[in-house]
């Protein structure tokens, strides 16, 4: 849970005015209204629904991705729609370039972090950051194929 909890402050951080900006975006009396929610005092939260807008005002999937990895699984965002398949064949080739940079990186870090013989929890986030990153890409490579490749044949 606490990977969640990081998620919502990170967002809130990141937004233009900080946590002032976002009290006040989501109808607070004031940013320590917000604080108390992040930080939990005296059993007050940040709903499901204020972390979703927090999600939305940032710009950000930080609260998703966390939600997923606490699920066991994988948050993939899916590529906003582009224009044509001429245009979608450069976005699928990008994305296989992702997805060939994150298995380098992830074959780096595993060696690095098997090393010593064993691995810390750090390291293993780490690992894990770097295949969720990957997962993600894989699947816009399906969904762009799919958006713009697939026939219908009904």
């Amino acid at each position: 849970m606490d990977l969640i909890k990081r998620a919502i402050k990170d967002m809130a951080h990141s937004v233009d005015g900080g946590y002032a900006s976002v009290a006040a975006a989501l109808g607070l009396s004031s940013r320590t209204a917000l604080e108390n929610r992040l930080y939990q005092v005296k059993g007050q939260r940040v709903s499901i629904e204020e972390a979703l807008a927090i999600q939305r005002i940032s710009g950000r999937n930080d609260f998703a991705e966390a939600v997923a990895a606490e699920s066991g699984g994988v948050f993939v965002r899916l590529p906003d729609d582009v224009c044509c398949a001429a245009l979608a064949e450069e976005e699928i080739s990008a994305h296989f370039l992702s997805v060939i940079a994150h298995v380098g990186e992830m074959v780096e870090k595993w060696r690095k972090s098997t090393a010593d013989g064993e691995v810390s929890e750090r390291e293993l986030a780490d690992l894990l950051d770097v295949f969720r990153r990957g997962v993600a890409e894989q699947a816009a490579v399906i969904e762009l194929t799919k958006r713009y490749f697939v026939r219908d044949d009904s």
